[in-house]
């Protein structure tokens, strides 16, 4: 506290982030799998670590363009 009785002010307070990384199945609504990271994560590598179970190829893979890369289109 300050002498004349206000407080000073945080500025510069460091907030660590999380990222959930779902996998769902939209036909059925059921989430197929998670991963949660830490925030300073690249997106792309998360479908490389079993976002993406390797034997469901029967349907279409929906994701932002942060999880774009010529590895991930293989």
């Amino acid at each position: 506290m300050r002498p004349d009785g206000t407080k000073p002010v945080d500025i510069a307070i460091p907030i660590y982030g999380y990222k959930s990384h779902v996998s769902i199945d939209r036909m059925h609504g059921v989430i197929r799998r998670q991963i949660v990271t830490d925030a300073s994560r690249h997106d792309g590598a998360r479908l490389r670590e079993g976002l993406i179970h390797p034997a469901n190829t029967a349907r279409d893979v929906w994701a932002e363009s942060a999880y774009r890369s010529a590895e991930n289109e293989r």
